[in-house]
């Protein structure tokens, strides 16, 4: 690592062995958002979203309030509301903890009536507290949602306010009622799905380049393409691209349309927050009238070095983290100097690696 490339200081003590659960893409946040975006008559709703809402598995043990962190050191704004989105990667062959897959942070900016999505990479080489230097998706194999936020408050001094978990079943239960997700393919990635799950049952490969409108099973495979040359970049892009078509899907519907699918959907959701703070948290989102979603991909171009370790190969990212702490305290809470961030977000690559299938011979396409 060079001299630019700045490690925090890592904690010296951490519990061990939390449990986790089994997770997929994220978009559950964006889901409770939209159910009253898109209606004026929320009021009207209300007995239906109690209704929903008492689907949730609300969790008091791993709860990011009990994390060890010290609030006192991390950036906080009350009218500025950050929610800890986490997705893991668990095959079908495992019995015990996953890697965390997609880890995002979703931002509802009361203050300046914004919605805001960071995406952070999961191969960052990062201070894990307790744990030393490791990719940053081993923080949540060694110590589930608490840990996962104890890493992102050493390295980038933000405080969450709670964190929402999402089973699979989620991600394909909404696709579903919502019709599917449009999505324009480019000829890579329309090739990939069709070659990658040749042998899977669940019509992954029934694609073509340009318009689609995505099966459950097709935007699940859709969102785990990292075979291009743009790898976790890519995947990243897609992940988000998929999240805000599934939001602007949600906001064209109705509201009985929408508490419909909430109430089928919100079983699978386990999250730290309670039904009072999430009606509360949906009802000022209704004030704000945005439906637009600023993003932001952790660490941004320019801020960080590919590497891959000595010893055993790994590849990783080497990362600028006072450059990234600054750019992310930016984006969340409009503090310090324009860090003038002029990525792309949501352009996948079309160049493909020849004969790389991960998806094929790991089994995901199984499920």
């Amino acid at each position: 690592m060079n001299d630019n490339m700045t490690k925090p200081k890592a904690k010296s003590t951490r519990r061990k062995g939390r449990k986790r659960r089994l997770l997929a893409q994220m978009f559950m946040s964006l889901l409770l958002i939209a159910m009253f975006v898109c209606s004026a008559a929320a009021g009207a709703a209300a007995a239906y979203f109690r209704a929903a809402t008492q689907t949730i598995q609300t969790d008091t043990v791993t709860a990011l309030r009990n994390a060890d962190v010290v609030e006192a050191d991390l950036e906080y704004d009350q009218d500025v509301v950050n929610i800890l989105l986490i997705g893991a990667d668990k095959r079908s062959d495992e019995t015990d903890a996953g890697r965390s897959d997609t880890t995002m942070i979703a931002t509802v900016d009361l203050k300046n009536g914004k919605l805001k999505l960071t995406s952070l990479m999961r191969d960052m080489y990062i201070d894990v507290p307790g744990y030393g230097m490791h990719k940053f998706n081993a923080a949540y194999s060694y110590g589930g949602v608490q840990l996962e936020y104890e890493t992102i408050a050493q390295n980038f001094g933000i405080k969450l306010d709670g964190y929402v978990e999402v089973d699979m079943a989620a991600f394909r239960e909404v696709v579903d009622l919502i019709g599917g997700v449009p999505m324009d393919l480019t000829e890579g990635e329309a090739n990939f799905l069709q070659t990658a799950y040749v042998n899977s049952k669940h019509g992954e490969k029934n694609v073509t380049a340009g318009p689609n409108v995505l099966t459950p099973y097709q935007a699940l495979a859709y969102c785990r393409i990292r075979q291009d040359v743009s790898g976790e970049f890519g995947r990243t892009d897609r992940q988000r691209k998929v999240l805000i078509s599934i939001f602007n899907e949600l906001k064209n519907q109705d509201i009985m349309t929408i508490t419909n699918i909430c109430m089928k959907a919100l079983k699978y959701v386990t999250t730290d927050l309670t039904e009072d703070q999430i009606r509360s948290l949906m009802t000022s989102v209704i004030t704000m009238g945005t439906t637009e979603i600023e993003q932001l991909r952790i660490p941004y171009e320019g801020s960080y070095m590919e590497d891959r370790l000595s010893g055993n190969g790994t590849w990783v990212m080497q990362v600028d983290y006072d450059k990234n702490r600054q750019a992310m305290q930016y984006f969340i809470f409009g503090i310090g100097e324009d860090p003038q961030i002029t990525d792309e977000y949501g352009v996948g690559n079309d160049r493909f690696i020849e004969g790389y299938y991960p998806e094929k011979t790991e089994g995901i396409s199984t499920y």
